[in-house]
């Protein structure tokens, strides 16, 4: 158990967390309704089923396949429609609200709406990451500080958390998103010159390791 796990119960006033736990997802579920369907047809074997999902993209083992049709068995079984969080993980629902708007797909688009309506914290979420987002790509460094006051009126602790760390060193973020100038030239250099001491680490002295510098591809 994490330690932000407890802290969160501490702040409950009875000790525990009024937060709803989601049903952790599963492989098979984007094959169960079809699993069903077929049963409803009259297929009754579960090898044949599983080579029929397996050629869909099933990864799993025939015997998630058993389990359900021996659910089924015992009586009828009906499937509730699957919600945006049952089709979009977290990491597919993190993409959708960083990648730039005009850039995602129309069913993606319906996601990411569908998402925002589910959770109202995650429609505040959104127009924040886009702008700041815009801020990086455009290099708009003066709409930091408006951006900051959003963030810090939305009450999304996540961001404000992320919103203090630029802060303490604000100069330099402020001048990597106005200016064109970089220091990545100079952290490739430096990286390509510890890979190589690291290569000869204890096997030779100076002299070997300047040669190879000068001479590097």
């Amino acid at each position: 158990m994490g330690v932000r796990t407890v802290q969160r119960w501490l702040r409950q006033p009875d000790g525990t967390t009024n937060q709803p736990q989601r049903k952790r997802r599963s492989i098979f579920d984007p094959y169960a309704p079809y699993v069903l369907s077929r049963w409803q047809q009259g297929c009754r074997e579960s090898r044949f089923i599983f080579q029929e999902i397996q050629k869909q993209g099933f990864k799993g083992s025939i015997r998630t396949v058993y389990r359900f049709i021996h659910t089924l068995r015992q009586g009828p079984v009906e499937l509730p429609a699957p919600s945006v969080l049952d089709r979009v993980s977290v990491q597919e629902a993190l993409w959708l609200i960083v990648r730039p708007f005009d850039d995602l797909e129309l069913d993606e688009r319906r996601n990411l709406l569908e998402l925002c309506q589910t959770r109202s914290q995650l429609s505040m979420l959104h127009p924040l990451v886009q702008a700041f987002g815009q801020i990086v790509r455009k290099r708009e460094g003066h709409r930091l500080e408006d951006w900051k006051q959003h963030v810090a009126e939305s009450g999304i602790s996540e961001v404000q958390r992320f919103v203090a760390g630029l802060e303490r060193d604000q100069e330099a973020v402020l001048a990597g998103l106005t200016l064109v100038y970089s220091n990545g030239q100079v952290e490739g250099q430096v990286n390509k010159l510890k890979l190589l001491k690291r290569t000869m680490y204890g096997r030779a002295g100076f002299p070997l390791l300047r040669q190879r510098v000068l001479h590097a591809l």
